[in-house]
């Protein structure tokens, strides 16, 4: 059998994503699209008050009511009733609820209205609790949400003589930062359906991050083996980190393992709100000092991060503020400090930039003060103390890989944006401000990251590859194609994929962290390599020669005039050994140098952003209008160009919303803005011009010199802002959303001085 050559190497190449055709055409059903027939409707019972002790559920209301088939509560958890990788949230709560909405009681019906009227017919008796409403209040102990106190965890971290190097500091500069909640707001909410299949297994469909886990925590709470349950989590509607860690599979498992029947439980936007995680608020104080020459001396910092009533990812999202809040630079000492704090604001956990952005808005904005105060120039400032190669980074691991990003800031100067006001009213305002944001890729300290992916070679000329990290939108299935296909020598039309189903997937950890590119990405490279080394001593059989005499070329086993593909090599690997599928596992390498305490700093792989921002500031109504965002981003050799950059630009808008006016508001512990009506997100009329560029650096751990993407465009939207408003108006704002009122109020308080 011959096969055509591809018509270009596969790397490097902006190819349509696989399943964009199903995507947009709606051939493609998502977990909501799916209704099977006997389906059951699940709701759930949330807490109405955010701290109570509870006295007494009554469901006896609601198991009178005609439709309803089963009512639970905490004591039909036969297993354990947590989730979370610190195993603290409760799947049901049992003598307390924390935080408004936690879920307490689970109903399926035969229609969605017997559902929720079971759900309106509880009679819940509880004592109230005060509340604790922010960090403040949690920090000085008003009332202790767990009992062992308000502090969740906490990171310190210390390196050279911290006195020292305040005294030889030429310029100082001290803040407090504060940054709100943000809201995920992924265009589908939870939802998903289980079922048990003819096997007596019970499968799960649910849109999350990560198929094992969830297959974990269902297993866990029905007290059975994780062989006897399927999770099944593509295709995923957006995430962003927000369905990283949930109840819902263990919601739906225990549904569907009381009533044998399907189950489908369904989210409304407001539901989604109350009952989905948020970005953590966070209270940065940072001090940071440079000698007269312009070389930074120390950084200390002290961090306090909202993580809402639960853990959930809170302890690995501080490591990650208190790694960032430093930045890749250099610094004679650091001193930092980090506390996670409890309270009733709902639950906070990973989103996208997991931490960086809280901690680069600190840092960012102090840079530029410093560069001010010191007459220099902010571009060369940054560049002069950026690491090198083999130095000490903050946390004392050893920097490497430096150069993309010093090579993206030596473009940056070359190319500055200038901006003109003349012919403008007085009170509009234009400045450019400049941020280099900082990244962790996979998972940082001593923490283990295996990832295992799969290729099988089938004889009719297609190769299918298998991982489980969920594509809830990066594209990774295209791109994880693509790196089959390059290792493969094919073409990319050649292979197709099956993404996130514990039954035929790997187990390639999580969807998070930027990932899954130098993960389960290597792992299909290493996995490709396998199949090529196999494949090659059996076309060496063939051809009753040595492996090392045969070579191979574009899909072709070749010796001596002799060729066969590699579709038959399979054919034959098949009669062989039963299959031609081949499996590896990837582990991702470790710091040299990791942290005692810290779970998630310092990292191995991080990728960078150089962003620059043009903005106008109307002084008259505090608006703030970005007109032009450019970015220099060092993301190792791309994969796919197209699938990177829009990434890259995803990630700036919601950076973007992040800044100006995202922010989930809590009164007395309950949200008050949980629909697009009243969590106003960015619009098409609201993105700047944006221009990205990539710096093309190689990361040699990598598949084929790619690293991470998904998340570094965000990062240092924020503080790029943030500086620009200061060179436009001379302000310096300390406060996520930058909203008007904050930016008038901020201006009228400098006008009093």
């Amino acid at each position: 059998m011959q096969i055509a050559k591809a018509e270009k190497i596969s790397m490097g190449r902006s190819i349509p994503r696989l399943d964009s055709i199903e995507k947009v055409s709606g051939i493609l059903k998502y977990f909501g699209d799916i209704n099977i027939r006997g389906m059951l409707y699940g709701s759930v019972f949330r807490s109405p008050v955010p701290h109570a002790n509870i006295i007494n559920v009554n469901l006896t209301d609601s198991l009178k009511l005609q439709g309803l088939v089963v009512g639970l509560t905490v004591k039909d958890i036969v297993g354990v009733n947590a989730y979370g990788p610190y195993d603290d949230a409760p799947i049901l709560a049992s003598k307390r609820v924390r935080y408004y909405g936690e879920p307490i009681a689970i109903f399926a019906a035969e229609t969605p209205e017997a559902a929720n009227e079971a759900v309106r017919s509880v009679r819940f008796t509880y004592s109230e609790l005060p509340v604790v409403e922010n960090i403040e209040e949690s920090v000085n102990n008003k009332f202790q949400v767990h009992e062992n106190g308000n502090v969740a965890d906490s990171a310190i971290f210390s390196r050279g003589n911290i006195e020292d190097a305040e005294r030889s500091s030429a310029a100082v500069v001290d803040n407090t930062y504060e940054t709100g909640f943000q809201k995920h707001m992924y265009l589908e909410p939870e939802e998903g359906v289980a079922y048990y299949d003819g096997e007596g297994i019970l499968t799960i469909m649910y849109g999350g991050q990560n198929p094992y886990g969830d297959r974990k925590v269902a297993a866990r709470a029905l007290n059975i083996s994780e062989s006897k349950v399927r999770v099944i989590s593509y295709p995923t509607g957006g995430s962003f980190g927000g369905k990283e860690e949930s109840a819902f599979p263990a919601h739906l498992a225990l549904l569907a393992y009381y009533t044998k029947r399907p189950v489908g439980i369904f989210y409304s936007r407001e539901e989604s709100g109350i009952a989905g995680p948020h970005r953590h608020a966070s209270k940065i104080t940072l001090s940071t000092g440079a000698d007269k020459n312009g070389k930074l001396t120390f950084n200390k910092a002290k961090v306090y991060a909202d993580t809402g009533a639960y853990k959930i990812w809170g302890p690995n999202v501080l490591d990650t503020i208190v790694e960032t809040v430093n930045g890749p630079y250099r610094y004679k000492a650091v001193k930092l400090e980090g506390y996670l704090m409890y309270t009733n604001n709902g639950l906070s956990s990973a989103f996208r930039g997991f931490g960086a952005p809280q901690g680069n808005f600190a840092l960012e904005s102090n840079i530029d003060e410093l560069s001010s105060k010191l007459g220099i120039d902010p571009l060369e400032f940054r560049f002069n103390n950026l690491l090198n190669d083999g130095e000490t980074a903050p946390l004392g691991n050893t920097a490497r890989r430096m150069g993309g990003v010093r090579k993206a800031l030596e473009v940056a100067i070359e190319r500055r944006i200038h901006v003109e006001e003349a012919g403008l009213p007085w009170y509009i305002k234009k400045g450019v401000g400049i941020s280099l944001g900082m990244k962790g890729v996979a998972y940082g300290g001593d923490a283990d990251d295996p990832s295992s992916a799969a290729v099988e070679i089938l004889d009719e000329g297609k190769v299918v590859i298998y991982f489980s990290n969920t594509d809830y939108g990066q594209g990774i299935n295209t791109g994880h194609a693509q790196i089959a296909a390059e290792k493969l020598q094919i073409n990319p039309s050649h292979v197709k994929f099956v993404n996130a189903d514990t039954l035929n997937t790997p187990d390639s950890g999580s969807s998070n962290a930027s990932r899954s590119t130098v993960t389960s990405g290597k792992a299909i490279e290493l996995a490709c390599e396998e199949a090529l080394a196999y494949l090659k001593l059996v076309a060496a059989d063939k051809f009753g020669t040595t492996p090392e005499s045969v070579r191979y070329s574009n899909g072709q086993f070749l010796f001596e005039g002799k060729s066969i593909s590699l579709y038959e090599a399979a054919a034959l690997a098949r009669k062989n050994r039963g299959n031609a599928r081949f499996e590896k596992t990837y582990y991702a390498p470790k710091v040299d140098k990791p942290v005692k305490g810290m779970r998630e700093a310092p990292r191995f792989f991080n990728s960078f952003s150089l962003l620059i921002v043009e903005t106008t500031v109307d002084q008259l109504l505090g608006k703030i209008r970005v007109d032009r965002a450019r970015a220099f981003v060092d993301a190792g050799r791309l994969i796919n160009p197209i699938i990177a950059q829009t990434q890259v630009e995803g990630a700036m808008v919601q950076g973007l919303g992040y800044a100006l006016t995202e922010e989930l508001i809590y009164k007395n512990g309950i949200p008050q803005n949980l629909n697009y009506t009243t969590y106003i997100v960015p619009t098409v009329t609201d993105v700047p011009k944006m221009e990205i560029e990539f710096v093309d650096y190689e990361e040699p751990l990598g598949p084929f010199g790619a690293k991470g993407v998904g998340e570094i465009g965000l990062v240092p939207v924020a503080a790029a802002i943030a500086n620009s408003i200061k060179k436009a108006i001379g302000i310096r704002m300390k406060k996520l959303p930058l909203k008007p009122e904050e930016i008038l109020s901020t201006m009228y308080l400098e006008i009093q001085k």
